[in-house]
């Protein structure tokens, strides 16, 4: 008579020794690894040229910060995206360095430059839309 496992011990598809577990994870978008290597996804998405992309490795980042899951490891990525030109991606990102901005305070402060260079363009940006806005704004003297 061979006895049945009992509730929960057998989940099936465990993997063996040395092997990392897999699992599903809704705020990752698919299957992703319990090692160090679960974050290379949206790293790579991050360093995309495609602003959608970017976008959506956002979401997910920030549904992962909802819910209480550590994405302190996407820092450098993350901050790489200060100076995209897309309004929603960066302000995602604002959110992002609201949350770890003081635990990486050390990445945090060489990211200056990448700051910097946002605010240059978002300078720029409107700069460019006020000179367009001039001879609608000027009255006849």
């Amino acid at each position: 008579m061979s006895a049945a496992p009992a509730y929960g011990e057998d989940k099936g598809g465990s993997a063996g020794p040395g092997e990392p577990e897999y699992g599903h994870d809704p705020a990752s978008g698919g299957i992703f690894s319990s090692d160090y290597k679960r974050h290379d996804d949206l790293k790579e998405m991050l360093d995309t040229n495609k602003d959608s992309l970017k976008l959506e490795a956002m979401k997910r980042i920030v549904a992962m910060i909802a819910r209480g899951k550590n994405a302190s490891d996407l820092f450098p990525a993350v901050v790489k995206n200060v100076a995209c030109k897309n309004i929603e991606v960066k302000k995602l990102v604002y959110v992002y360095l609201v949350r770890y901005a003081e635990e990486q305070q050390d990445l945090a402060l060489l990211s200056i430059s990448t700051f910097q260079r946002g605010l240059k363009m978002l300078r720029m940006m409107v700069a460019s839309n006020v000179n367009q806005l001039k001879p609608w704004v000027e009255s006849p003297g």
